[in-house]
């Protein structure tokens, strides 16, 4: 008999941008049970780590929090060895490793997910309005810092990744998981090698804690602040069937100069998208 704790584990990353149902895509991949769940690794690095890149959004004081969090360390982190696991999995943002390709853990399949910009800034807009007046006056823009608004960097990772690495284009576009969950997620665990079974359809809430993912506890503490990830934590299954149409006519001008900026790069990688 085959010692299991011995065979290496799947290891992959799905690259997003903000507010692409990333989180409840890892609350899905999470649930299964056996894997090892890193949430934004990198992101942390480039926001409060050593190394930060970004600055912290509102009047909170621009510092270091977490010390340990350097490129190298969450590299070093996802290239461990996890005995008995089926999958290391993380959730990453393409801006935060922009530049640092040499920092990619070794032995990783890159997969994307995506979506409409007409459909993530208007909800970056809504995130920003809701942040107490305590922590300051914060723009959409200040989310999402980087100087490609998260879509030229994940197109640029995403032709690194199919023309340098050679690994195949796995694509998945959110409208499309959630109007047909059980169509996406089953191609998208036939493209990477893991078992699709129905109960990857739904999920308990709350399985950072439950499960023991790999975030930091300054993540911790912004979701409670400001409630990022409040919505996706609580799913228990991809919610709203066939999207309503994207319409952001109401938008602000700098809204809608960002949702035109991002939107070629978009409609690139979609043309690789999985299809329902």
């Amino acid at each position: 008999m085959s010692d299991s704790s011995k065979i290496p584990p799947l290891r992959v990353i799905a690259w997003g941008v903000p507010r692409s149902l990333s989180s409840v895509f890892t609350q899905c991949i999470s649930s299964k049970g056996n894997v090892e769940i890193f949430f934004e690794s990198f992101c942390t690095a480039a926001h409060g780590g050593p190394e930060k890149i970004f600055k912290t959004p509102g009047n909170l004081p621009d510092d270091v929090r977490e010390p340990l969090m350097t490129f190298q360390y969450v590299k070093d982190l996802l290239e461990a060895n996890y005995p008995g696991r089926d999958m290391v999995f993380l959730k990453g943002m393409a801006y935060a490793i922009a530049d640092r390709y040499d920092k990619l853990p070794e032995g990783f399949l890159h997969t994307f997910l995506i979506r409409h910009p007409g459909r993530v800034f208007p909800s970056l807009v809504r995130l920003a309005a809701s942040i107490p007046p305590f922590l300051g006056e914060v723009d959409f823009n200040q989310i999402n810092p980087s100087p490609g608004k998260s879509y030229k960097e994940q197109w640029d990772l995403f032709q690194y990744v199919t023309n340098e690495l050679k690994q195949p284009a796995i694509v998945i576009d959110a409208d499309d998981l959630i109007a047909n969950p059980a169509s996406i997620m089953k191609q998208y665990c036939d493209k990477i090698g893991f078992k699709f079974t129905d109960d990857l359809l739904t999920w308990e809430p709350d399985l950072v804690e439950k499960h023991n993912w790999h975030l930091a506890q300054s993540q911790k503490m912004g979701n409670q602040f400001i409630g990022t990830y409040k919505r996706a934590f609580a799913s228990t299954c991809f919610e709203g069937g066939a999207p309503k149409e994207i319409n952001y006519d109401s938008e602000s001008d700098d809204a809608k100069a960002a949702i035109e900026f991002c939107l070629p790069f978009y409609e690139k990688i979609a043309k690789y998208k999985i299809l329902p």
